[in-house]
């Protein structure tokens, strides 16, 4: 049985984009959850894949997003 990769990807928008990021970012299938957080980080999003190769390429699409200034990604273990 093969496991699913879970990984939540932090993120920093740019002020007064973090709605239009988000309503973005749920639109990506492999997006299990997101929200807009106060503190260092403006955004955590909950992504599930079956490879870290599909985590790369969905991980470089919410980079793609126009708000999003950069990110960090936490891989569950």
């Amino acid at each position: 049985m093969k496991r699913s990769i879970v990984a939540f990807v932090l993120a920093n928008i740019r002020t007064g984009k973090e709605y239009d990021v988000i309503a973005e970012v749920k639109k990506l299938e492999a997006v299990k959850e997101a929200y807009i957080t106060y503190g260092a980080w403006d955004a955590v999003i909950k992504v599930e894949v079956s490879s870290l190769g599909e985590l790369d390429k969905v991980v470089t699409l919410i980079r793609s997003i126009e708000g999003v200034e950069y990110t960090t990604t936490l891989v569950g273990v």
